[in-house]
């Protein structure tokens, strides 16, 4: 195999992988009986990355994009049932969730009504996939003030952390290695937003073993 087919399949494997650290916040709901103190932004941005990634995918015919994106999307779904039934405040999930299906019925009439030939709509459609990551990836940072307010990190996902930095480094190379820009700069950004919130795991550490 070729480098480019190895990365590809590394961060095929790695981003999989990295599905199952949503596990552990679920199992963190499931042991307190209530989602608390717990976003659900990183699973909602989960699933609009899928769908738009899964997208962009088929626009350009790339089985690691297609096939990975298609499981993530999958599990990611699963998450946001899982919060759902443990959630107290279901009026404001209703709302993110409302707002998620008008943006993506919004981006995705944009790319069939609006866009001109298919060149145009896989250029529109990698913004879109790009944007996505990023709000992705930036997701635990919705958290970061109460973290140095409290110079506490128990509110981060350290897993979903720990395999973003892992999973966006793997597609980074990925993208290079294909030259292309919509896969690159969405996951080195992401890469480093990771790397920084994984840095917030050194300057305030655990307390307790158990934290």
């Amino acid at each position: 195999m070729d480098l480019k087919t190895i990365l590809g399949n590394a961060a095929t494997v790695c981003t999989v992988a990295s599905f199952f650290s949503g596990a552990f916040v679920c199992q963190k709901i499931w042991k307190k009986g209530t989602t608390a103190d717990i976003s659900p932004f990183p699973f909602l941005t989960g699933v609009l990355c899928g769908v738009l990634w899964l997208r962009y995918g088929l626009f350009i015919q790339d089985s690691a994009v297609i096939i990975v994106n298609t499981i993530g999307l999958t599990f990611q779904t699963v998450y946001v049932l899982w919060y759902y039934i443990f959630t107290l405040n279901r009026q404001t999930l209703h709302k993110q969730l409302f707002g998620i299906g008008i943006l993506l019925l919004g981006l995705f009439s944009y790319l069939i009504y609006i866009t001109k030939g298919k060149d145009e709509a896989t250029f529109a459609s990698g913004l879109m996939a790009s944007g996505a990551s990023l709000a992705f990836c930036a997701a635990p940072l919705s958290s970061m003030a109460d973290v140095i307010k409290t110079k506490s990190v128990k509110m981060l996902p350290f897993p979903i952390i720990l395999t973003t930095f892992g999973m966006t480094s793997l597609w980074f190379m990925y993208g290079f290695m294909l030259n292309d820009k919509f896969i690159q700069v969405p996951n080195l950004i992401g890469a480093m937003l990771a790397g920084f919130q994984l840095s917030l795991f050194v300057i305030y550490p655990s307390k307790t073993r158990t934290d």
